[in-house]
């Protein structure tokens, strides 16, 4: 057993390393939403601005969600830096595999919605 991981192991180090901190950024992107009264707007096509306007969630999924699948989703597809955008149920399904289910589909997601 060799004591360093050897260039392998240092390039899937990198590469996870990578998709960890583009998952913290989406984490703190949606968590950075303003409160209503606070005062500041929100950027246009933000991730919290689209969370706003199509009444989507983060955390824990509204009362009337209970044992229902969302049909929309604020994703981000591609390269780190892709514009977030409001998706129908195709990419909401991929969606919810990645969250759930720990497949990669390239997504990053920002959102679920009704």
């Amino acid at each position: 057993m060799r004591a360093f991981p050897g260039r392998r192991g240092f390039i899937a180090l990198g590469i996870w390393t990578m998709y960890a901190a583009a998952i913290a950024v989406a984490l703190a992107q949606v968590g950075s939403a303003p409160s209503a009264g606070s005062g500041r707007p929100l950027a246009p096509g933000s991730p919290a601005a689209l969370i706003a306007q199509h009444d989507c969630w983060s955390a824990k999924a509204p009362g009337d969600m209970t044992g229902r699948l969302p049909s929309h989703a604020i994703i981000a597809t591609g390269a780190t830096g892709a514009t977030p955008r409001y998706v129908d149920s195709g990419l909401t399904g991929k969606a919810l595999d990645q969250v759930f289910e720990g497949e990669d589909h390239g997504l990053v997601v920002y959102a679920f919605c009704r």
